[in-house]
């Protein structure tokens, strides 16, 4: 097989010969993939430092305008802020308001909560303040209907003990949850927000 350095030929479709030149470099092709692969980027703090270096860096308006600017000084983050799972136990303001919001809006209150807040506080408040406003619901129909009478005066003070007793029972249940929550590994952390 002989190899000659004469450029390839090739024939069109109307049988005439042409000569296809070499191929010129392009030099705005990325570079190949072994060249980019070992480069090292800078990083976008170096990037800023050289903007800053360079004058390339914000600009402050040279017209007079009101600007106002707010700093804050970083706080240290504690323990409780960096671990999501301590996100579901919630907290006592969470527990307070959720106990007040079911017990001023009843059932409709309780239901809301329990379908939209996600935190275990929460969710034990709006239990504890269902059974208070049960409680509630139960004096006010005993003493203002003619439905109480001398005979059912017993399912009176059924539905109300009922009542307090789930109000006592959500509010120390939260009280035992908060206190062994650290204690408690993820799984049953979430457990303990759906099941209780």
């Amino acid at each position: 097989m002989e190899a000659n350095n004469m450029p390839p030929t090739y024939i069109d479709i109307s049988g005439h010969n042409m000569d296809i030149p070499p191929p010129r470099p392009d030099f705005s092709a990325p570079p190949p993939y072994d060249v980019a692969a070992n480069s090292k980027l800078p990083t976008y703090e170096e990037v800023q430092r050289e903007k800053q270096m360079e004058g390339e860096g914000p600009q402050l308006p040279t017209h007079p305008t009101i600007a106002a600017f707010v700093t804050m000084e970083p706080r240290e983050p504690t323990a409780q802020q960096l671990d999501p799972e301590n996100n579901l136990l919630g907290t006592d303001f969470m527990f307070l308001t959720s106990f007040f919001v079911a017990f001023l809006f009843n059932w409709i209150g309780f239901l809301l909560l329990m379908c939209f807040c996600h935190t275990v506080a929460s969710r034990y408040g709006a239990l504890a303040g269902f059974g208070l406003s049960l409680a509630k619901w139960t004096l006010i129909v005993k003493h203002s209907t003619e439905l109480a009478s001398h005979e059912n005066s017993w399912l009176w003070w059924l539905i109300m003990a009922f009542g307090i007793l789930i109000c006592v029972r959500a509010i120390i249940q939260y009280l035992n949850i908060k206190r062994g929550w650290r204690l408690l590994s993820g799984t049953a952390q979430e457990r303990l927000l759906f099941f209780y």
